[in-house]
């Protein structure tokens, strides 16, 4: 009797420690406020909208560790809408949904519903987490418009400041007998970052075949749309992408209290018979007045060419905001945007479908040239 009380002690310690090294997190963001468009669709609008600043989510993240420094890792999360329902196409888990295995000196390797190295590597040095608004269209993806399915990632530990690590995604899709299938609707991107003292420098490229042309492929049904159903009009592509290749490199430097950064993306969309492309130059500002209140802007400036038609759509974009914390995980916002259209881009845009309804053909767009964006919110992390 003694030895089986004992042997119950022993097999559960054992059980408890092993318990103690695995871990799972249940975390989130809640992001509401009020907007006030100048034009949407021919008149003022005012809406109540979430998810703006940054997207509203719930999620897991799940760490075992296997000894030796390797651990098992996973991260499933949740997007939703102000509704209460799904987003990112209904999905469940369509922001992120990944596991595969971490070690300290090798880095990790994982598999999955995952960021491409654009976002993982620039978006970080850009200033879409000041604002939470993209480049016009979000024509280099680097505000999350698409995630990418059915990827393999890796990822380098970190040697002295430098990472770096690729994916590639596959098409789930045979090979046909004219050579198509196996490349239709797959993705790969490469990355790498630098970061020494108040100095970190990035740069990323990603490539695209025949983006969202399946259900089973690399991009499903979130694609972002540059054909001539957009707000670009006639300056938009006639056919679906066929190829998309998009290159990004950014910079960073710190003089406390201020950080200074920028960032430069070249976006060019293929379609069977003409291209597309997009040259972003976007220059950020971050003042740490106190530490609970933080004055940012940003400007961007997109020159796009139409290679058929020889359109030249630019759009000026300028982000202002002021963010102040009322705790480490509360805070509340005022976002002010202004988006002006020039060359032959023929209407401004700011942030399709993110604060308003809009009509089906331009959403949210505006019908002249020129669009403001105010938003009043209050955003809650646990």
């Amino acid at each position: 009797m003694k030895r089986h009380l004992l042997s119950v002690a022993v097999i559960s310690s054992v059980a408890g420690a092993a318990h103690a090294q695995s871990s799972v997190t249940l975390y989130g963001l809640v992001d509401a406020g009020v907007n006030y468009v100048s034009n949407d669709n021919g008149k003022a609008n005012w809406t109540m909208t979430m998810g703006v600043l940054q997207g509203n989510r719930f999620g897991f993240k799940g760490v075992e560790d296997l000894g030796g420094g390797t651990r098992a890792v996973f991260q499933l999360e949740n997007g939703f809408t102000g509704g209460g329902a799904l987003a990112q196409g209904g999905r469940l888990f369509g922001r992120q949904a990944w596991m595969g295995i971490a070690n300290d000196r090798f880095g990790s390797l994982t598999m999955g519903r995952q960021y491409d190295s654009i976002v993982e590597y620039i978006q970080p040095l850009s200033g879409i987490p000041y604002t939470g608004l993209a480049h016009p269209f979000d024509n280099d993806n680097m505000d999350n418009s698409f995630r990418v399915n059915n990827s393999v990632k890796y990822t380098s530990p970190n040697f002295g400041g430098l990472k770096f690590g690729g994916m590639y995604a596959f098409s789930n899709t045979a090979t046909t007998d004219n050579g198509s299938g196996f490349a239709t609707n797959r993705l790969w991107s490469l990355g790498t970052s630098y970061t020494q003292g108040r100095l970190s420098v990035g740069a990323a490229y990603m490539h695209l075949n025949a983006p969202n042309a399946n259900t089973t492929g690399a991009i499903s049904g979130d694609y972002i749309n540059v054909t001539t159903t957009s707000p670009l009009h006639a300056a938009g592509l006639t056919g679906a992408v066929i190829r998309e290749d998009v290159a990004a490199a950014g910079v960073t430097y710190q003089l406390t209290p201020v950080t200074l950064g920028f960032v430069y993306s070249h976006s060019k969309f293929y379609s069977a018979s003409d291209s597309l492309r997009f040259d972003n130059y976007a220059a950020t500002a971050s003042w740490q007045i106190t530490p609970a209140f933080i004055l940012s802007s940003n400007y961007t400036y997109t020159n796009g060419q139409a290679h058929n038609s020889d359109l030249k759509p630019r759009y000026h974009q300028a982000e202002l905001i002021a963010d102040y914390f009322l705790s480490k995980r509360t805070d509340v916002y005022l976002l002010g945007a202004w988006q002006h259209a020039v060359g032959d881009a023929p209407v401004a845009s700011i942030a399709p479908d993110t604060y308003g309804t809009g009509g089906t053909s331009a959403p949210d767009a505006s019908t002249t040239r020129n669009q403001v964006l105010v938003r009043l919110a209050m955003r809650h992390k646990f």
